[in-house]
């Protein structure tokens, strides 16, 4: 072992590379109960697998479906109990749905569970309205849960509803004991954070007082029982769970952030996620998740860019997929699903398991903060990458530089020049994950320079496989 390596060893040994953003120390493995207290509460640990895994599915599907598909909109929407009784999922088919998330590359996926209205996609014993005791008289969240744990995914539910404390900490308890499901993921009634922020009630996580919140959010009292009796149920299943909120909802290091159609602009030193809709929609009038006709859809190129912009800020994506009112995915939805997983079974050994750099990337596109918490900065697909736009990830000893393009005849990453991290001689070689032939490349003060060969046949993003010494 070289003097070099010696002193690197010794210098992490003793914490001199530590970021003040990480957190201060490991936690503590928990093998005693979690009690409703927040200092108890943040023992609970983000599982690896979704730390590694990346990348996962969920879908948001029923009466809204069904309101849109019949051109109904706001004031002028179908009473419920007319809308559940179209509501016939003719062609679901949860083991379908489990096939093609897991041949797109997804690692965890399941449906909405639950979204603007009292009725619930689960087999409830505490109201009448539900998917079992009304049409389709099926068990959308517990046939899902099933076929997606066949085909080895983690299983994956939604809540997007506001009500009163005791009657949401009911509903979210039972999915816990019927289901325990691997990610329960809230919307933004479970805190009231994001629309604080919007309403100029809060600055991130600071009482400013400029506005006043019309939303109703979940009690901290009530969040705490519930989370308890989460993350008990997860012990007692011998399991690991992670619970994903939105902005500021709950306390640091108590379950994971998500942005809603967000992407950052820095890397994020906790493991972060955003849930990415699948439908670009117009404007702010024109609700999407849902599908709907005519709404455009982002296509395999451009959730490919999304995915490696989002991987290396140490994040993971959460793809929302709306299935027809039937049940069934739409041809273009399919094929568009089926060219991610292409893609990730060429390049996933630069996602799966990856870790970030300390650069995330270089390139021309900036992202935008938006409403200073990054929620909807890319809900209108604004975000336009190509092959300038670089993005870096580490996995074992390589270090990987993601195009989100396909350079014509060479491509020069500055980031990696020798007056920076990359000093000379430090390269040893460069590949293109997928391509068998030899990379021409050369490694100066300007960059590393690759030469793109003519028979490469790669598409949406190149990913170059940087050993070094």
């Amino acid at each position: 072992m070289n003097l070099f390596k010696t002193i690197l060893i010794v210098a992490f040994s003793i914490g001199l590379f530590s970021c003040t953003e990480q957190k201060a120390e490991k936690k503590e493995t928990v093998t005693e109960q979690f009690k409703p207290e927040w200092s108890s509460l943040r023992k609970h640990q983000t599982p690896q697998w979704l730390v590694d895994g990346k990348f996962g599915i969920y879908s948001h599907w029923g009466i809204w479906t069904i309101q849109y598909a019949e051109g109904y909109m706001g004031s002028g929407a179908l009473p419920l109990d007319e809308a559940i009784s179209k509501f016939k999922a003719e062609n679901f088919d949860a083991a379908e749905w489990a096939k093609l998330f897991k041949n797109a590359g997804a690692k965890f996926g399941g449906p909405v569970g639950w979204h603007g209205s009292k009725y619930l996609h689960w087999n409830s014993d505490l109201t009448d309205y539900t998917s079992v005791k009304m049409l389709p008289h099926r068990d959308i969240v517990g046939e899902s849960a099933i076929e997606m744990r066949k085909q080895g995914l983690k299983t994956f539910i939604s809540l997007h509803w506001e009500m009163d404390n005791d009657q949401w900490i009911d509903y979210g308890k039972e999915v816990v004991d019927k289901y325990h499901p691997d990610l329960f993921w809230v919307d933004a009634g479970f805190g009231g954070t994001k629309g604080a922020n919007h309403q100029k009630v809060l600055n991130r996580s600071k009482f400013i007082g400029e506005g006043k919140s019309t939303r109703r959010s979940v009690s901290d009292k009530h969040q705490r029982e519930f989370l308890s009796h989460y993350f008990n149920d997860a012990l007692k299943q011998n399991k690991e769970v992670e619970f994903i909120y939105k902005s500021y909802d709950i306390p640091p290091g108590v379950g994971m952030r998500d942005l809603e159609n967000g992407l950052l602009d820095h890397t994020a030193y906790d493991v972060w996620m955003t849930d990415m809709d699948m439908n670009i929609c117009p404007d702010w009038e024109t609700h999407g998740w849902f599908y709907r006709d005519g709404i455009p859809l982002r296509d395999t190129n451009n959730i490919v860019d999304m995915l490696v912009d989002v991987v290396s800020k140490n994040g993971v994506m959460s793809l929302n997929v709306p299935p027809l009112a039937d049940g069934s995915f739409s041809t273009e939805i399919e094929n568009t699903l089926l060219g991610v997983g292409e893609w990730l079974k060429i390049n996933g050994e630069a996602i799966y398991g990856s870790t970030p750099w300390f650069i995330f990337g270089e390139g021309p596109v900036e992202i935008k903060s938006g409403n200073y918490t990054f929620h909807h900065n890319e809900h209108f697909g604004q975000h336009k990458f190509s092959e300038q736009d670089i993005r870096f990830t580490t996995n074992k000893e390589f270090l990987y530089a993601i195009s989100l393009g396909i350079p014509d005849t060479s491509i020069t990453i500055k980031a990696l020049n020798t007056n920076f991290k990359m000093h000379k001689g430090f390269i040893k070689n460069v590949s293109i994950v997928g391509y068998s032939g030899t990379v021409k490349w050369i490694h100066n003060e300007e960059g590393l320079t690759v030469d793109i060969p003519n028979d490469l046949k790669a598409k949406h993003a190149i990913c170059f496989k940087i050993e070094t010494s």
